[in-house]
């Protein structure tokens, strides 16, 4: 069995897992809970594909920049 390299996960998975990983060292709560459902939601999207992926960092600046507007 091979081993996966990060660069094959994508970043909101990468994310996801980050979020979770901070909420198990926090205490039962309302923080915890926060982190949890963030990383549930990062999944969400992913999963049913609303997750743009910008290669170029010029045009995602751009891209946030009008929506702002």
């Amino acid at each position: 069995m091979s081993k996966l390299s990060i660069t094959t996960i994508p970043p909101i998975r990468r994310q996801a897992a980050d979020a979770l990983r901070r909420a198990r060292k926090l205490p039962i709560g309302h923080a915890r809970n926060d982190l949890r459902q963030l990383a549930l939601g990062l999944l969400w999207l992913e999963k049913r594909g609303f997750v743009a992926v910008v290669e170029d960092r010029d045009t995602a600046s751009r891209l946030a920049k009008e929506a702002r507007v």
